[in-house]
This record gives C-alpha cells, sequence and structure tokens, in this order.
C-alpha cells in the first residue's frame, strides 16, 4: 500500500462523522442513509483517484469540495415523493386516507381464505385414497398416467375415484355455503 493511499483511509477514517455531519448541515431534509451514501460515494471515488496516483493536494480539501458537489446534485434530483400525512386540501384528509389500495381489498381476502379452509374440511372428510388423487392431480399438477406409473393403479381406478372426490367435494362446499348464507339471514 502507498504512502498517499495510506493517508486518504487515514483521513477518511479520522473525518468520515465530520464528512456526515457536513451533509446533514447542508440538506436539512436528508435521511441518514442518504448522507451515508454521499460520503461513501465520495469516499470510493477519492479512493480509485489516489490509487491510480492521480495528485491530490490536499486529501480533505478535495474530499469536502467532492462532497459538496455531491451534494449539488443531490439536490438537483427530482423529490417525487410526497409525505402520505399531508392533509389533501381538497378533500381535508390525509393523503393516506384519500388513496385507495387497490390490492387491498379485505373483503375479498377474507373470502378466500373462507372457501380455502372450507376446501381442507372438505378435502379432510374425503376417503384418503380420493383425497390423495384429487391433491395429485388439482393442486400438484401431475397427470393420470404419471400416477397410475406412480402408484401402481389402474388410469379407469384413478378416474373414478378423482370423480367421486370430486362429487363429494362439491355437495360438502355446497353445504357449507348454503349453511353460510342462513347464518346471515336474520331470523
Amino acid at each position: 500500500m502507498h504512502d498517499r493511499e495510506k493517508d486518504l483511509i487515514e483521513t477518511v477514517f479520522d473525518e468520515q462523522d465530520n464528512f456526515i455531519r457536513y451533509v446533514r448541515r447542508k440538506i436539512t431534509d436528508i435521511s441518514d442513509m442518504d448522507a451515508e451514501d454521499i460520503v461513501a460515494d465520495v469516499v470510493f471515488n477519492l479512493y480509485n483517484k489516489v490509487s491510480i496516483e492521480h495528485q491530490v493536494e490536499s486529501i480533505l480539501a478535495y474530499a469536502y469540495r467532492s462532497i459538496r458537489n455531491k451534494i449539488t446534485d443531490y439536490l438537483r434530483q427530482s423529490k417525487t415523493s410526497i409525505p402520505l400525512d399531508k392533509i389533501d386540501s381538497a378533500s381535508g384528509l390525509i393523503l393516506a386516507e384519500v388513496i385507495p389500495d387497490p390490492q387491498a381489498n379485505i373483503e375479498i381476502e377474507l373470502q378466500n381464505e373462507e372457501v380455502r379452509q372450507q376446501l381442507y374440511a372438505a378435502l379432510m372428510e374425503l376417503d384418503a385414497k380420493q383425497r390423495a388423487v384429487w391433491v395429485a392431480t388439482e393442486m400438484e399438477g401431475y397427470t393420470f398416467k404419471e400416477l397410475a406409473e406412480k402408484w401402481g393403479e389402474p388410469i379407469g381406478t384413478l378416474l373414478s375415484r378423482k370423480s367421486r372426490a370430486t362429487k363429494a367435494l362439491k355437495a360438502k362446499l355446497k353445504a357449507a355455503i348454503c349453511e353460510g348464507v342462513e347464518d346471515e339471514i336474520p331470523q
């Protein structure tokens, strides 16, 4: 390691906190991570310049000038983020309440979860062989030919088990749905 590289490492180690404070003084609304990113980028560039033997008279002065230039670049970047706690002038509500999340339809999620639970309960009531063939074909993606080879069963037997399983599942799920509708009807 050359003397200039040692000087740079020593300077950066001694001055790192001062560099970050300098960035925070110049940009009051900067996050800690962004301030550290600016300093890290400058240090990386400094190290590359020193390691390829560029002559820099004062490493510390060069570092602060580079940080100031990075701060200018940071301030020139367009700020597209809007705080969600800002009050919407039209409605008087905070933006988080005004902006709906199309992915967050809780009613549909609850219905899907309820259907999954009903299906699981109905599957558990099936005969083990019927359940195995239904799960293997419908949920795991096996073909009847693959299952016949894997389990050593005739395809016709597997087809009839699945048919019986499907009929039983439909009946159990229909009963569960009807029961749920009856629970919602006021007496």
